[in-house]
């Protein structure tokens, strides 16, 4: 794996059910860590139903191993928020992790 080509810093965080002020039930982001990741667009189409556009862009992230990632977390990029879709331990070495991803608008 060549280190230059991960310049993107992502944070990967936990999702689970936490209380808000009324008493009711709110999802609360929990960091779990950071990486430097490499993040390449893999494919977007935007699409017209019931008079609202609905834009979805998926993308391939490539970052160093991280024990633990699961299709329950997801992955913060600045201003920008992914599900993770599916992640895949690149030759079970523990090296390099692929994660398909999927752009939250």
């Amino acid at each position: 794996m060549r280190a230059g080509t991960l310049r993107n810093k992502i944070e990967f965080i936990t999702i689970s059910d936490g209380q808000d002020e009324m008493g009711g039930t709110a999802e609360v982001e929990t960091h779990f860590c950071y990486s430097m990741a490499e993040i390449k667009p893999v494919s977007g189409n935007e699409k017209f139903v019931a008079n609202q556009v609905f834009t979805e862009a998926t993308c391939q992230i490539r970052c160093r191993y991280v024990a633990g990632i699961t299709t329950k977390h997801k992955i913060k990029f600045g201003d920008r928020k992914f599900n993770i879709l599916n992640s895949q331990n690149k030759d079970e070495r523990g090296i390099e992790l692929y994660i398909i991803a999927k752009e939250i608008f």
